[in-house]
């Protein structure tokens, strides 16, 4: 056993990358139907392994700390840009801070009751709140030194009791923050599946891509005959239920392409190619003519592209409404918004927002048209900017370690290294919402950075953390529990009734908006009992401002708590 610790702590990369493998395996395994999650299962494993008393070095606590940051940045900027300069939006920046006073708030007092450091404190706003940013925020002041510490305790005890103050205080915050999110409407009276309903009754039908076919008629009735192309697409649009937009595709006369535009004039023996849902289709026989399988007819390029949404014509207007008015021959294969992806069913609409990502399929001339119309198309979608994100980390990051001299005590601005890359992450989210094409993430690039920051710090603080842990939990014991209780409790049941008698949201758009300013993850929960996705519109926007708001929190209480 001695040896196998050995090797793993001169290897201790192969160590990490151990505890995320068997921390995503853990994560799957679920408690009354609900999943643990990966950030879960690896925190669960890595304070097991830690028990062996690992030491991981600092620099890769450094590294996973500040990557996870920068990544969180690049999300937070574009929603904090959003909620101050919407009105729809700033509602939810409203509940982010009411949310982080009542925090800080009851963290403070709990901790002055119970003798709490401001190191355990600061884990137990971490760990209460399930905000992993305000973990890797203060072990990076710890770090840098701009975090007064108790006296006798250094910075590596420091880091690892912040952890395991997190660690104790996490599962309830996780999973209470689900109870509590069922509980919730039933203590204002209020059925969550009814008040989803008023809102989809008032949301017209969005494009999720119902299989659309490519087929071609020769035009020998005469119902369309010396008719307009625009009035044919008219005629078949006005019978659509859902799916894609009807596009007439292509004409062919006499052996020649002509190119498809309103006014055309069609006539009699016009081969017509379209593409649309196959219900739509079936009575092309009787109002067209004979279906035909001509191979040029039915030879039509198709394309998916990635889009981003600049075009201000669209900010703020429904999902719907655009591809309604130009979204013909597309299909719609998902939305994300700031790392989220967004509902699409057809029960389900939704204003959009500067720097919404569309993922549509259909013919390569209607995807050319609609991403013109739209903003801006990615040109490689598996591309991303490494130089630009390289330099903004290192920039801002050195920015991070400027200090001013304060009454003798050095005060770093922007909170230390990882603090100055999570802004230089905001500000170059915010640049990519103005320009795309500066600091351009492809959507995959986005999702594996992000989980694997997050992984390799929740991994590395819980193997440092497990040495302490037993202790931790022995020093403050049931106290610690009670208080991570108190305050996930405290805060969501606040939050969620300040949003419904303060802010009058309606109850499933308030429950999904609860649990994005609690940063929970099982937002899927919620919108099972809504039986609608409403609470999944709700959640992204205070979920990417909300770390900010505990982060600036977490700060405050590491100056006052003694």
């Amino acid at each position: 056993m001695q040896a196998i610790v050995a090797y793993m702590q001169a290897n201790i990369v192969i160590l990490l990358f151990l505890v995320i493998g068997l921390g995503y395996l853990v994560g799957r395994l679920k408690i009354a139907g609900i999943g643990l999650g990966p950030t879960t299962g690896i925190l669960i494993v890595g304070l097991i392994v830690g028990l062996a008393q690992f030491e991981v070095p600092e620099i890769i606590k450094g590294l996973a700390f500040t990557l996870y940051l920068f990544v969180l940045g690049a999300s937070v900027g574009p929603a904090l840009v959003r909620v101050l300069s919407s009105p729809s939006a700033v509602k939810y920046l409203i509940m982010c801070i009411f949310c982080a006073i009542v925090a800080g708030a009851s963290v403070y007092f709990i901790s002055v009751f119970f003798g709490f450091s401001n190191v355990v404190a600061g884990g137990l706003m971490a760990g209460s709140v399930t905000t992993s940013a305000v973990l890797a925020a203060a072990q990076g002041a710890v770090l840098g030194g701009s975090i007064p510490l108790p006296e006798g305790m250094n910075t590596s005890e420091a880091g690892n009791t912040l952890a395991s103050a997190y660690a104790i205080t996490y599962l309830y915050g996780t999973f209470g923050l689900i109870i509590l999110i069922k509980i919730c409407p039933k203590l204002v009276g209020a059925d969550i599946a009814v008040e989803a309903a008023k809102l989809d009754q008032g949301s017209g039908p969005t494009q999720k891509r119902i299989a659309p076919s490519v087929r071609a008629w020769r035009l020998e009735l005469p119902k369309y005959i010396g008719r307009t192309a625009g009035e044919l697409v008219s005629n078949v649009v006005a019978r659509r239920e859902g799916g894609a937009m009807p596009s007439l595709e292509q004409v062919i006369r006499n052996g020649d392409v002509i190119a498809v535009r309103d006014d055309l004039v069609l006539e009699k023996g016009d081969l017509l190619t379209f593409l649309a849902p196959t219900e739509l289709l079936l009575r092309g026989n009787e109002t067209l003519g004979p279906e035909v399988s001509d191979t040029e007819a039915l030879a039509i390029d198709m394309a998916s592209a990635e889009l981003v949404v600049t075009n201000e014509a669209h900010v703020d207007k429904s999902l719907s409404d655009l591809f309604n008015n130009h979204g013909y021959g597309l299909s719609l294969e998902r939305v994300v918004r700031l790392g989220n992806e967004m509902p699409i069913d057809n029960e389900t609409d939704f204003d959009l927002i500067k720097g919404d990502v569309l993922l549509v399929f259909g013919t390569a001339r209607a995807v050319d048209a609609f991403a013109q119309e739209v903003g801006y198309r990615v040109e490689d979608e598996m591309t991303t900017d490494l130089m630009m994100m390289s330099f903004f980390l290192a920039i801002f990051a050195a920015l991070g370690t400027i200090t001013v001299t304060v009454g003798g005590i050095d005060i770093p601005p922007l909170g230390g290294s990882a603090m100055g890359a999570m802004v230089g992450g905001a500000v170059l989210g915010w640049l990519r919402t103005r320009s795309p094409r500066v600091g351009s993430v492809s959507a995959p690039a986005a999702s594996a950075l992000t989980d694997l920051g997050i992984s390799l710090f929740i991994a590395a603080v819980a193997i440092g953390a497990g040495g302490s842990f037993i202790a931790t939990l022995q020093a403050f014991g049931l106290d610690l529990v009670f208080a991570g209780v108190l305050v996930t409790t405290v805060c969501t049941l606040s939050t969620f009734f300040f949003g419904h008698f303060v802010l009058r949201l309606n109850v499933a758009e308030n429950a999904g908006a609860t649990t994005g300013v609690m940063t929970g993850v099982a937002i899927s929960e919620v919108c099972k009992d809504a039986k609608s996705s409403v609470p999944a519109v709700a959640f992204g926007l205070p979920g990417g401002v909300s770390s900010l708001t505990f982060i600036l929190t977490g700060f405050i209480l590491f100056a006052i708590v003694p």
